[in-house]
């Protein structure tokens, strides 16, 4: 019972928690007509003589959350970058066939081939002799 219990408000509490936005308000002190010193953050009413603002501040959640989405992309962009040159390196540079033995029928003529492929060197030679016709 309890495991269930921490199963449904654990994550609840979390997302609650970290999902919410700290409350952001300048802060005002001023003095009263008759001398107390206030703080507040309200505006203060209109004739009183403010001696220091707080402003709220942020900048600092912003730049740690703009920081951390920074590193997320970097890595991200250093990802892709890797996974096209793979892409690349294998179309361009390959010259290999792929051959399922399964069912005698190379790639892509059949797009799987239950027990693996075989890399084949085609034969470069026979295949422009058949087209040069001799």
């Amino acid at each position: 019972m309890l495991t269930r219990l921490l199963r449904v408000t654990l994550p609840a509490l979390l997302a609650g928690t970290f999902g919410l936005e700290p409350a952001h308000a300048d802060l005002y002190t001023w003095v009263d007509a008759s001398g107390g010193v206030n703080v507040s953050n309200l505006a203060p009413p209109e004739g009183v003589r403010i001696t220091n603002v707080i402003p709220a501040s942020p900048t600092a959640t912003h730049d740690a959350r703009e920081a951390v989405r920074d590193a997320e992309v970097q890595a991200l962009t250093k990802r892709v970058r890797q996974l096209e040159d793979e892409v690349g390196s294998q179309g361009s540079g390959s010259n290999y066939l792929y051959y399922c033995p399964d069912s005698a029928v190379y790639y892509p003529d059949a797009q799987t081939c239950p027990n693996g492929w075989l890399q084949v060197v085609p034969n470069r030679s026979a295949d422009s002799s058949a087209g040069s016709g001799q």
